[in-house]
């Protein structure tokens, strides 16, 4: 389908402002649709069931309003969705979507499943249409690890910089950089290329002298990303005066492919499935080294924990059997946030997502009870839920926040 224009949803603005460039290194012309506006969730509530959780509203609204935009051919426009293929909603987006594409006067567009687990089909995704190899793959690897990596950067030196907009611009710049050696560079060193990011970061002038609480974001990971599905949580934390703390997109890929390492005691698991798990979370942990390795002497960041850290530390509250929706790693980022020293977390959530609010509110009592310290709010976020009231419980939650750390001073 490389004569198609394949348009993809997006979900973090750092990750995908670089996976069209991989897609294009690939042959593939992938417009990211960044922005959802209030049209876009309206053509969702129209054309999807209303039991739907919210993030399935918003990427098939977001899908449908640039269809009837009129600036694609529709005889040559295709729509790349991702799936889990576990037991979550976000399995049946493509049912959905179809569906939906079919009532709004869509339904010869081809839609494209795209999935973690694609190497379990034989190379390629349940469309049979869409080919993956090891080069590819290894290309979005990367792709993802420079977007966590300048996720982690930025969102801990903008709240304390000292000229206005400096740490955006150098993401910004960085973004761009890495948009031409993703496309074009196919000897880049990517060890240098992290090294200078961190470096670049390092010096950007800072005043930490100013007291701000961290406050982690977990959840549902479309709404944990997504700024126009959180109402730009990041921001949000940012002027209430905290520094907000948000995991990678890496670790829930991991967590998407370790499935059969903890169902294999339980289930008839194959050896060689379970090997298959290991090898790629080995391959890929070498990989993420590389961020490690660029940090290993800053005095201002913290580099990402092993993946195997991760799951000892979920299994302290939770059997990581629980793998529906963000299942135990929903568990294992709070207790990782809270032993790290940031007490203070917010736990977003799709009101539809069944599976989360399980996975997320069901351990609250357990966390408190282990950290008292544990300042845990639940925001949740519809189409129709007031942005006043989710305002409202941020505020709280910081109120908390900072009386504790003035208390700990």
């Amino acid at each position: 389908m490389r004569d198609y224009t394949l348009l993809c949803p997006q979900m973090s603005p750092i990750h995908f402002a670089l996976f069209d460039v991989t897609f294009a290194w690939r042959g593939h012309n992938v417009v990211v649709l960044s922005e959802v506006d209030r049209g876009a969730i309206e053509d969702g509530l129209r054309y999807v069931n209303n039991d739907a959780c919210y993030p399935a509203i918003v990427v098939c609204g977001q899908l449908i309003q640039a269809l009837k935009s009129g600036k694609y051919d529709l005889n040559r426009t295709g729509v790349l969705i991702s799936q889990t293929c576990g037991g979550c909603r976000s399995t049946n987006y493509r049912a959905l979507l179809e569906l939906a594409l079919r009532r709004s006067g869509f339904g010869s567009v081809k839609v494209l499943p795209f999935n973690v687990n694609v190497a379990k089909s034989g190379g390629r995704t349940l469309a049979g249409q869409f080919d993956v190899d090891i080069a590819f793959v290894r290309k979005l690897l990367i792709t993802v690890l420079y977007g966590d990596l300048l996720l982690l950067l930025s969102n801990r030196c903008r709240p304390y910089e000292v000229i206005s907009g400096s740490t955006d611009g150098l993401l910004s710049s960085w973004v761009s950089k890495l948009r031409e050696i993703i496309l074009h560079d196919k000897k880049h060193s990517i060890s240098k290329c992290m090294f200078e990011i961190v470096s670049d970061f390092e010096l950007l002038e800072l005043n930490e002298t100013v007291l701000r609480p961290k406050v982690g974001v977990v959840g549902e990971i479309l709404v944990k990303y997504h700024p126009d599905a959180n109402r730009d949580l990041v921001k949000t934390i940012e002027q209430e005066g905290g520094e907000a703390v948000v995991p990678g997109i890496l670790d829930f890929t991991l967590y998407c492919l370790s499935s059969d390492l903890h169902k294999k005691p339980y289930a008839d698991v194959s050896f060689f499935a379970g090997l298959k798990s290991k090898l790629a979370i080995w391959i890929i942990e070498k990989y993420r080294n590389k961020i490690r390795y660029a940090m290993r002497n800053s005095k201002r960041f913290e580099p990402p924990k092993n993946f195997y850290t991760l799951i000892e530390k979920a299994r302290k509250v939770i059997s990581t059997c629980n793998q529906t929706g963000e299942g135990w790693l929903l568990t294992a980022e709070m207790v990782e946030l809270i032993e790290d020293g940031c007490p203070n977390i917010v736990c977003v959530q799709p009101f539809g997502c069944l599976p989360n609010h399980i996975t997320g509110k069901g351990v609250f009592k357990e966390l408190r009870s282990r950290y008292p310290i544990a300042n845990i709010t639940t925001i949740d976020y519809d189409a129709g839920t007031t942005e006043v009231n989710q305002l409202n419980r941020i505020k709280l939650m910081m109120s908390v926040a900072k009386k504790n750390l003035t208390t700990k001073k």
